[in-house]
């Protein structure tokens, strides 16, 4: 038997099909002649076309691959083309592969009959007409191409049903997770709605409780004032201080429940500059003093030598440095001592406060700056201090430590805030002389609640102004437009209307003779003052406004008249 011959590839000169590349023709023929005249027939096909010398050779090539079509002639040495076939039909893997005869002696019918009924698709005699053997060959190799095609489609068909499946399943977990996820976000909306509605409802209780504790408040401060040097009996003046500190305490504390609200709600506005933090603390000192005197504390305090300087807001640095001032003095027993210390390390101002008080266990430690949280049971105040610092410090873009070794041995807080480098320039506040005006002012006092426009009234008089009263909205119009004072002190609720309504009404009817209009109120958040400034105030005093502060606006629009009427003389 011959040896095999490698197959020979054409390129494909332009498939039929267009679609799938063409099949591979077996060609089984003992001359090399008629294999190389099929060879040169088939060319233009660009089918990879394989040899085989025999029948035996041609049978080993069908076990190892697959054929578009076998050009098998019949007569050949051993085993004639007629016992290939036979063999090819009996085997389950070929017996569906075309078979085409080539013959070059018999044109018997007998024998073409024995060739189709051994499965021949067709019967060439040589020598080979090649369009007639390549059209034939044509038809077979895009038949097994469409045959591949069609299977390839079904392979496709059903990877799509399997992916169509899977995708269905898909789309059913998706749409149960995301109706259940819709169910979770509705519910999670309600219960969000019904937290925001409480903590509306909150912020409107504490508002509210705010400006019913001011109301009070104000006569009471007013009163301290106009009692302060009216008796030389000493006990009236200890229980004056008394009254004046607790006064003092009561309004810090509002103050305190207000700006927790205000941070947890992040409204709260820093009004940035350069602060000295020596300037700081000693501010902080003066405004604790009472209290510290008042337990007889030893302070000892020391700074660096050099300006040091942060950014920041220069009220509420003195509010944290206070209450850390405050929250030592109340845990430490009358007669202890209070440490004050600054410096700057690594880019930062440090602040300490130390104590030789009560301590701090370890589990107070833990939670000293948590909301509510108290050193002891008894403690003074609504444990809001400590939280407001810590807070107003990380707004500051630094933060608030405490340290101690336990029960009875002291606590120590560290403030720490980033400092300035180089030298910045720090305006020093203009202090309140305190002294009364030298020219009175006629000051239109509108207030609804009696004891309150009363005492204002009273500490206006005493302090040489011209007073008229209003306790309407209505009633306010026409004392200043008539009166026309020099300033009016309006208060914002009435129980005719508001005061941003008074305002504006006013502005309209007196245009550019309006005096300056000051809101005084127990609504004092940030977005009150915005509406009052808004509505046309000029000033906005939060009650119990402090007698410093009122003096100072006083004595301020009361330089503004004396220029108006130098003015006016020249």
């Amino acid at each position: 038997m011959a040896p095999s011959q490698p197959p020979v590839r054409r390129p494909a000169h332009g498939s039929v099909s267009g679609e799938s590349a063409p099949g591979d023709i077996l060609v089984v023929d003992d001359d090399p002649k008629n294999v190389l005249a099929v060879e040169v027939a088939l060319n233009e096909l660009g089918c990879t076309l394989v040899k085989a010398q025999s029948g035996e050779q041609a049978l080993r090539l069908l076990l190892a691959r697959s054929f578009a079509l076998i050009l098998l002639d019949v007569q050949m040495p051993a085993m004639d083309g007629f016992e290939t076939a036979r063999i090819i039909r009996s085997r389950p893997l070929t017996r569906h592969v075309p078979i085409i005869f080539l013959t070059a002696f018999s044109h018997n019918d007998q024998d073409i009959l024995k060739g189709y009924a051994l499965g021949a698709v067709d019967y060439l005699f040589k020598p080979i007409v090649p369009e007639v053997l390549r059209a034939k060959a044509q038809v077979f190799v895009e038949l097994q191409a469409r045959t591949a095609e069609v299977a390839r489609q079904a392979e496709q068909l059903r990877e799509m049903e399997r992916l169509e499946a899977a995708r269905t399943l898909e789309e059913e977990r998706q749409r149960w997770e995301a109706d259940a996820l819709r169910r979770q976000m509705h519910e999670q909306q309600r219960i969000n709605a019904q937290l925001a509605e409480s903590d509306r409802r909150k912020d409107e209780f504490i508002a509210i409780l705010a400006h019913e504790l001011r109301n009070p408040l104000t006569p009471i401060v007013t009163s301290l004032e106009l009692i302060r040097g009216c008796s030389t009996d000493p006990m009236v003046e200890r229980a004056r201080k008394v009254m004046e500190r607790q006064t003092h305490h009561l309004v810090r504390l509002i103050d305190d429940l207000l700006d927790v609200a205000r941070i947890t709600r992040g409204k709260i506005e820093l009004h940035l500059e350069d602060v000295e933090i020596g300037r700081a603390v000693e501010q902080s000192l003066e405004t604790c003093r009472p209290l510290l005197e008042q337990k007889g504390h030893e302070v000892l305090v020391s700074g660096s030598s050099e300006p040091l300087v942060v950014r920041g807001d220069a009220v509420r640095l003195c509010q944290i440095i206070g209450n850390l001032l405050s929250n030592a003095a109340r845990y430490t027993d009358a007669h202890g001592r209070i440490e004050v210390q600054w410096d700057s390390r690594d880019g930062s101002a440090y602040v300490h406060v130390r104590d030789n008080g009560r301590g701090i266990d370890e589990a107070g430690l833990d939670r000293v700056f948590e909301m509510f949280a108290q050193a002891t049971p008894s403690g003074a105040g609504l444990g809001l201090g400590l939280t407001l610092v810590r807070q107003l410090a990380r707004l500051h873009g630094g933060d608030v430590s405490a340290f101690s070794e336990g029960p009875g041995r002291g606590s120590e807080f560290i403030l720490r805030i980033p400092a300035l480098s180089g030298a910045p320039t720090v305006r020093r506040p203009v202090e309140d002389s305190g002294v009364v005006p030298s020219a009175g002012l006629r000051v239109a006092v509108i207030e609804d609640q009696d004891d309150v426009r009363e005492m204002v009234a009273s500490l206006l008089e005493h302090w040489g102004h011209e007073v008229s009263q209003a306790s309407s909205v209505a009633e306010g119009e026409r004392l200043v437009t008539e009166w026309q004072p020099d300033v009016a002190l309006m208060d914002i609720g009435f129980p005719d209307g508001d005061g941003y309504t008074l305002a504006r009404r006013v502005r309209a009817a007196m245009g550019a003779k309006t005096p300056p209009l000051v809101a005084i109120t127990g609504f004092g958040q940030d977005h009150d003052r915005r509406q009052a400034s808004d509505a046309g105030f000029d000033a906005h005093l939060t009650k119990p406004a402090k007698p410093e502060e009122l003096r100072r606006l006083l004595n301020q629009y009361s330089r503004s008249a004396l220029g108006d009427a130098r003015l006016a003389e020249e």
